[in-house]
């Protein structure tokens, strides 16, 4: 009964000092956990990020924990980081933005274009939201809205030689093939050597 009630106190006491972390040590450990996760040490930057007291963890941090757990294949727990993420900071598209890929990759493409959705919302410049939102379109089968949105993505980079094709696959589920023909010689005058 004594090694129960000690580890309590034990607990308790930890919680509380947790709690009253200052900023300063919290920015101490996110430099150090930061400088860790750069250099590919993920598993140590997301034991310095855990003990930040999860009232206190800002949106870059839970984004990191996100991507941590992530690679680390505990998806279901990213996904709540990232939804945690999103109420902290809702007007973030990152949080969206990494939520889409993991939907993206576990085939729910209705979500992922959801999400992709809001990142774009947030952040109309980036053009790998535009192409993400593209893709999880033509996964569900609109692919009018896919291919607007691969010209969107093209608009704003127009070197990247992926939203080219998938423009051109858009096209062609659209029976639009002398459309579809052009950007493929464009790809290949372009991007094939």
């Amino acid at each position: 009964m004594k090694k129960i009630l000690l580890t309590l106190m034990l607990l308790i006491g930890s919680i509380c000092f947790a709690s009253e972390m200052d900023g300063d040590e919290i920015f101490d450990i996110k430099q150090n956990a930061f400088a860790l996760y750069n250099t590919n040490h993920i598993n140590e930057a997301y034991t310095l990020l855990e003990k930040i007291p999860l009232e206190k963890r800002d949106y870059e941090t839970l984004i990191i924990l996100a991507n941590i757990e992530e690679d680390n294949n505990q998806i279901n727990k990213a996904i709540k980081t990232l939804k945690f993420a999103v109420q902290k900071n809702p007007e973030m598209y990152k949080a969206y933005y990494n939520l889409g890929c993991i939907y993206m990759k576990r085939k729910i493409y209705s979500f992922a274009s959801e999400n992709f959705e809001l990142a774009i919302k947030y952040n109309k410049k980036n053009p790998y939201l535009f192409y993400n939102l593209g893709c999880a379109e033509l996964s569900i089968g609109d692919f009018n809205k896919a291919k607007k949105n691969f010209i969107k993505a093209i608009y704003l980079k127009n070197d990247e030689k992926d939203f080219y094709y998938n423009l051109a696959y858009a096209n062609k589920k659209l029976n639009k093939e002398k459309e579809a023909k052009k950007i493929i010689d464009f790809y290949n005058k372009t991007f094939v050597k």
